[in-house]
């Protein structure tokens, strides 16, 4: 990772921690405001700043999702004791394919929450295993597969 890369990550780390605390978070929230942070003037081309906003929403959600975290040893919360796979927030149900998401805190999701995160990772989960199986089948099928 470059010294811009870790820089770029920090920034949006300490944005997310003064709002850590709110029940619901969007990822272009935090984008936005990192970017008024790193160009306050908006004196980057469109097409730049566009593509660096897109790049701090894809990185705020594996910060909502509290992915980063879980990668600090030891730094663990009680909620996560008892689930240790389960993720700080999830994106909100309710929410139409166009829309950027939100997150909500996991002690805070609704029914409609849980159940639409569920389906969400199961309908992941089968397609991962559809992959899994075609690339499986295709290197079975080759004369010489490689052992």
């Amino acid at each position: 990772m470059t010294h811009e890369e870790t820089k770029a990550r920090e920034l949006l780390a300490g944005i997310y921690e003064r709002h850590q605390h709110k029940v619901f978070v969007s990822p272009s929230w935090l984008a936005t405001e990192a970017m008024q942070i790193l160009d306050p003037s908006h004196r980057s081309h469109p097409i730049e700043y566009t593509m660096a906003h897109l790049q701090f929403r894809q990185l705020a959600r594996s910060v909502c999702s509290g992915r980063w975290e879980r990668e600090r040893p030891g730094e663990t919360t009680e909620q996560h004791d008892l689930f240790p796979v389960l993720q700080k927030r999830y994106p909100r149900a309710g929410r139409s394919s166009e829309q950027e998401p939100e997150y909500v805190l996991l002690e805070h999701m609704s029914g409609a929450d849980v159940r639409f995160n569920v389906g969400r990772l199961r309908k992941e989960a089968v397609g991962k295993m559809r992959h899994a199986d075609a690339l499986e089948a295709w290197g079975a099928s080759r004369p010489q597969a490689a052992a």
